[in-house]
């Protein structure tokens, strides 16, 4: 599209180039069908018209630049051929002289196209004519005086006059806006600089009627000063090009591309290249140009003159070196990742003089200069954008979000505000990689945002989302806008090749009832969430009471910290036995900790805290290297005991724990085969692939793996076949009511049939009766474990049970088995 208003505006531009020069040059040729062709001054000599060629070529080609009011001026010295040709050449040899010198300077000298250079050879020949129109018209005198003087005087400024308002119509034909002050201001300059330099043609005309050969040394003299004033002239330019260059520097900061403020930038630009038009393109994401675009005394230019300006740009792209061709410039911007522009110029300020070398390289310095200003004006927006925005999903951090929540808190209106966890990322992202668990994040924040438009969005951690919406939109229930939100984004997701579900917690709060600002609505939200995921995902709204909860947990953690830190987790062992001989086969080593301010602590309370908090490595190593220790002191004793340790599905799913495990049992010196490890169902669930090898290369080292807590995961038994265990703990729950429980009973023996058909040991946890322990001798329970044949004893109180239940049995105490933790 832009091309096409281009070609059609260069048609329409070109039509009144050479219209205006049809009337110019038809505008001439009348006039001088009325002059005629004899000299208009009856003078003592003639001058071959064709001597006034190099005149006219010369002055053409070489100006006169000065400042006028702060202005850059360029003049053309043709006062002294226009001078000379009135005088002494007739009126016919006089036009032709001026429009060949015009034409050999446009086409030869400049390179200028057609259109250009008919029209200044239109110009020159339409300046001649009303001259000599003029001096035919007051009458010229037979020999120089005041009468002649003022003659050509008045000639000369009558033809400048005509070529301004010329050049003036000619603009208004191409409809470029053309301002009173651009008018007014060359005829300003003309009042001034006319009579001085017409002067020099009267004095140059009056030397030549006195005496011939006078007039070539006024002419060299003239011609001196011109080389001296234009050398001066170049000298005092380039010091304040310099200057200029400088202070634009010095006063250059970071741009932004997209900022207003931008366009003052480049206005300082074109000013200092003396360019009419002044054009940045600007490489955007798409390897297409946007282009920012100043004209002279209008600031940011309109579309059409963008279309106009970059016609060239629209055809054939950007130049990409650095170079100047007639009236335009252009230089690339290379940056350190490559092409981020092209700056080009168009029209050379001052009338007459087409851009050179000395502009080529300063626009190349200016080119460099901003190139540095758009990279670190880039670098401030990413720098911004990384302060408020998610790198992975672009939306709002927790920083942003929570200064937007706040500006809508201030204007009065009421909110509902949820946190939401994606309980399926930690389990995604340790599996199937940190590329999949990207994947997953990304589908639900196109899933949010999908279902909440309008609604305050971000990400303020990991696998954890902030949704903050209007109460009224929802009737003030929380709780049905976090089902809603459940119902919107969890299900099935097709992560490219691979399938998972979304799974959710969410926890809400109401503003302004839970909190008047963004920190503590979301810091309780959050509270809320973390008790959602004990209750299926919610939501759950917040109380008062979780904020106590919150705290007992956060104190928590930070002392399990420094407990690992500094070895104040210890380990109490609880004996295993033969259900029917009441033999130990083993212990079980259990975490145990008394914190001195916050008092004894749970491993039910500890140990979700451990593995929330990704200490559960530490933890485990920990718990696994003192049962160990113990184990070979009580073999040094000379009891073979066995000991069982309990791991979560993430210690086994880690790459690095089969290694860590034979590195501990290298250590200790004790053999793997003392060493039970007791696994949760869960891991089944989580990976069984990965979890199935990972515990063979466990069995490969000798240790001993158990089923912990049986028939309460998502497992059955037909799960037991082919996996490499060696026994199965049933649950306490089952043991609770095996007495009177048919139910309970059937479960125990149909666990211990199947498991006996598999070659596997049965093991019944939380023995607290003598009569639970008859019914599960009956029913063909192997061994049995619970406060009824002992409680959790420290590693010496257990040593010296050992010794006690020896002494009174007068056995020594069997090979070992194992037990959980």
């Amino acid at each position: 599209m832009i091309a096409r208003m281009t070609t059609v505006g260069w048609l329409r531009r070109s039509a009144a180039f050479w219209l205006s020069a049809a009337v110019g040059t038809g505008f001439t040729l009348t006039m001088m069908a009325i002059v005629g062709t004899g000299t208009l001054i009856h003078a003592p000599l003639d001058i071959p018209w064709w001597t006034l060629i190099p005149l006219y070529a010369a002055t053409a080609h070489f100006t006169v630049d000065f400042e006028f009011r702060r202005e850059a001026r360029s003049l053309q010295l043709s006062h002294l051929p226009l001078a000379l040709g009135l005088a002494f050449v007739s009126p016919v040899g006089h036009l032709a002289a001026c429009c060949l010198a015009n034409l050999f300077d446009s086409v030869l000298l400049r390179r200028q196209g057609p259109v250009k250079s008919a029209f200044n050879v239109t110009s020159g020949a339409v300046e001649v004519a009303l001259a000599s129109m003029f001096l035919l018209w007051i009458g010229p005198e037979a020999t120089p005086g005041p009468h002649l003087w003022a003659a050509l005087l008045c000639a000369a400024l009558l033809s400048h006059v005509a070529g301004q308002l010329l050049l003036t119509a000619v603009l208004r034909l191409l409809e470029v806006r053309v301002s009173l002050h651009e008018v007014v201001g060359p005829l300003t300059v003309a009042l001034f600089t006319e009579p001085f330099f017409t002067s020099l043609g009267i004095v140059t005309v009056a030397a030549l009627w006195t005496q011939p050969w006078t007039g070539l040394i006024v002419i060299a003299l003239g011609a001196g000063l011109v080389v001296v004033y234009r050398a001066q002239r170049r000298q005092a330019a380039q010091q304040g090009q310099t200057a200029d260059l400088y202070a634009f520097v010095k006063g250059l900061g970071p741009l932004d591309e997209h900022d207003p403020e931008t366009y003052e930038t480049l206005e300082k630009v074109r000013v200092l290249l003396h360019a009419r038009a002044l054009d940045l393109a600007l490489v955007d994401g798409d390897g297409q140009f946007r282009h920012l675009v100043v004209t002279e005394g209008e600031g940011p230019a309109s579309d059409e003159d963008v279309a106009q300006l970059t016609a060239e740009l629209s055809r054939t792209g950007p130049d990409l070196g650095p170079q100047s061709a007639q009236d335009r410039m252009s230089t690339p911007l290379l940056g350190h990742s490559g092409l981020i522009g092209v700056l080009s110029t168009q029209d050379r300020l001052g009338s007459v003089r087409a851009f050179d070398l000395g502009d080529v390289r300063l626009l190349e310095t200016v080119a460099t200069e901003l190139t540095t200003a758009l990279e670190r004006g880039r670098l401030l927006l990413d720098l911004g954008r990384a302060a408020t925005t998610d790198p992975l999903t672009n939306l709002p951090n927790l920083s942003e979000i929570s200064r937007q929540v706040d500006e809508y808190l201030l204007t009065g209106q009421s909110a509902i505000i949820a946190t939401v966890a994606v309980d399926s990322f930690r389990e995604v992202n340790d599996t199937l990689g940190h590329q999949v668990g990207d994947d997953l994040l990304l589908e639900v924040t196109r899933r949010l945002l999908l279902t909440n438009a309008g609604a305050i969005i971000g990400r303020i951690g990991g696998g954890r989302f902030a949704v903050c919406v209007p109460a009224n939109d929802y009737l003030g229930d929380a709780a049905m806008f976090g089902l809603g939100l459940r119902a919107q984004v969890e299900g099935s997701a097709q992560l490219g090749p691979i399938g998972t579900h979304v799974r959710l917690s969410v926890g809400c709060v109401l503003a302004p009832e839970h909190g008047d600002d963004a920190a503590t609505l979301i810091r309780r939200a959050e509270t809320a969430m973390y008790s959602a995921r004990h209750a299926q995902g919610g939501p759950v709204t917040w109380e008062p009471v979780y904020e106590v909860q919150g705290t007992r947990r956060l104190a928590v953690v930070m002392a399990l910290r420094e407990a690992l830190a500094s070895g104040a987790i210890g380990v109490a062992f609880q004996p295993k036995l033969q259900t029917g001989t009441l033999k130990v086969t083993g212990v079980e080593a259990l975490a145990r900790w008394t914190h001195p301010a916050l008092g004894a602590i749970g491993p039910d309370e500890f140990i979700p805290l451990a593995e929330a908090s990704g200490l559960m490595g530490p933890l485990t190593s920990s718990i696994l290297r003192q049962a160990l220790t113990a184990c070979k002191g009580w073999q040094n004793r000379g009891g073979r005991i066995g000991v069982a340790v309990n791991v979560s599905a993430d210690t086994v799913l880690d790459p690095t724990f089969v290694t860590e495990v034979a590195a501990l049992l290298t250590s200790t010196n004790v053999s793997p085969d003392l060493l039970t490890l007791e696994l949760t169902e869960g891991i089944l669930m989580d990976d069984p692939k990965l979890a199935c090898e990972r515990m063979n290369e466990l069995r490969a080292l000798g240790v001993k793996l158990s089923v912990d807590d049986f028939g309460t995961g998502y497992s059955s038994l037909t799960y037991l076949k082919g996996l490499p265990v060696d026994e199965v703990k049933i649950d306490k729950g089952f043991v609770d009511d095996v007495v009177d429980g048919a139910g309970d009973r059937a479960v125990v023996r149909a666990v211990v049939d199947i498991a006996h058909t598999l070659g596997l040991k049965v093991i019944a946890e939380g023995v607290e009766q003598d009569e639970q322990q008859r019914v599960l001798q009956e029913l063909g329970v192997d061994e049995v474990q619970g406060y009824f044949h002992a409680r959790p004893m420290a590693a010496l109180d257990t040593a010296q049970w050992l010794r006690r239940r020896e002494a009174a049995a007068g056995l020594r105490v069997s090979h070992p088995s194992s037990e959980r933790t």
